[in-house]
């Protein structure tokens, strides 16, 4: 395994999964390993329902390709940060990366961000101004919500129209650069500048795209990146990731690919008291997220030295309930678990009140491997004048 700063990821098994089980064996279908008649069955349906959304897709793009419909220009540098699959390939600790990089160099960054999983994400809205957050994250949205608790100093705006939510960004935050999480699909938005994540554990949605695959669109979308960034590239041999490099770069000849590691560098408690690493180490816990890929978080807090007596993992951005998690620590605590080790995603989410067992978050920092993307960002953007 590769190192870089990050603690090697062994694999470890899952004691307990709570969620949906049925989302577990779409994965497992999509993915090939589940066998038998059904599955097959499932897989043949499934790609008749991909080349739909194939035909949707290249409908939806065509008047974009054409020219006839034409994206908008913020008066504002933009950056967008997106991929190409859906979830886990650490897009939100990669944006919190970017923008408190860009604060440290005395720029003003604002995120403007959709909202997904939040009540309000139909309408543009300051999650936060800079200096504290102004809405739940029921509203917002898990990961606004956590962008505006982790990064003092910048705005986060959310709206399903980006224009719009831009316009607000820029009249009450006159930012230098804005921040686009989860981008790359917005057509509608011009921007300088295109950062394309692919995770080096699954780097292409199994092959297709959605419904049979995990792509949101074609591989060949890697051909509008500015940067196509690696991530968790420690969590995968050499010769893994010089495979996915090389792929990369047959699909998108001539672009800047650089490597990055995720991480762990804290933890902290719901109440904001911060616990080092070492108080992991032997101790028996449950893990617990709702993320796009709960197995490499579960093998994270596994390796750095936990014992991990239950996970329960759950869909992407779900929202808990206070008896669900309730029920969780009551399980967890019976199974010998003294505390129950979240996402800082999840973490903004999780109703407060007494449980049987503290929760701690693993704080995650994104590093950027053998290059400066953010130096190298600024350099393309600079060198492009919007029209205003």
């Amino acid at each position: 395994m590769r190192g870089g700063g990050c603690r090697a990821v062994r694999k470890v098994e899952s004691g307990s999964v709570t969620g949906k089980p049925g989302v577990d064996y779409a994965v497992r279908v999509i993915s090939g390993e589940a066998r038998g008649p059904l599955a097959g069955v499932l897989r043949v349906g499934l790609s008749a329902l991909s080349l739909l959304y194939r035909g949707i897709l290249v409908l939806w793009l065509f008047p974009y390709r054409l020219g006839i419909r034409k994206r908008r220009r913020l008066p504002c540098r933009v950056i967008s940060v997106g991929n190409i699959t859906f979830g886990g390939t650490g897009k939100t600790p990669t944006v919190r990366t970017i923008a408190a990089e860009m604060v440290a160099r005395g720029l003003r960054p604002v995120i403007l961000s959709r909202g997904h999983g939040g009540g309000s994400n139909s309408r543009a809205a300051v999650v936060s101004d800079g200096n504290k957050r102004l809405m739940q994250a029921a509203e917002c949205g898990d990961e606004p919500a956590m962008l505006a608790d982790l990064l003092p100093g910048v705005p986060v705006v959310i709206g399903k129209n980006r224009w719009e939510s831009g316009q607000i960004a820029i009249q009450r935050f006159k930012p230098d650069i804005i921040l686009l999480d989860d981008g790359l699909q917005y057509w509608q938005l011009d921007r300088q500048a295109d950062v394309v994540l692919v995770n080096a554990v699954e780097p292409f949605g199994y092959g297709h795209v959605m419904p049979r695959g995990a792509l949101r669109e074609p591989a060949s979308g890697l051909r509008r990146a500015s940067v196509v960034l690696i991530t968790n590239s420690d969590k995968v041999s050499s010769a893994q990731l010089d495979d996915v490099r090389n792929r990369i770069a047959g699909i998108a000849p001539g672009k800047l690919i650089v490597e990055a590691s995720h991480c762990p560098v804290g933890l902290r408690t719901l109440a904001g008291e911060s616990l080092g690493l070492d108080w992991l180490s032997g101790r028996p816990v449950s893990t617990v997220c709702s993320i796009g890929t709960p197995g490499l978080f579960r093998d994270s807090v596994a390796a750095l030295g936990a014992n991990v007596v239950r996970d329960f993992s759950f869909p992407d951005h779900h929202l808990w309930r206070s008896e669900e998690i309730g029920a969780i620590a009551g399980e967890a605590a019976d199974a010998g678990a003294e505390a129950l080790v979240t996402t800082e995603k999840d973490a903004v989410k999780l109703p407060a009140g007494e449980l049987k067992l503290p929760i701690l978050a693993v704080d995650i920092k994104v590093e950027f491997r053998h290059r400066d993307l953010v130096g190298a960002l600024l350099d393309m953007v600079n060198d492009v004048e919007p029209k205003l």
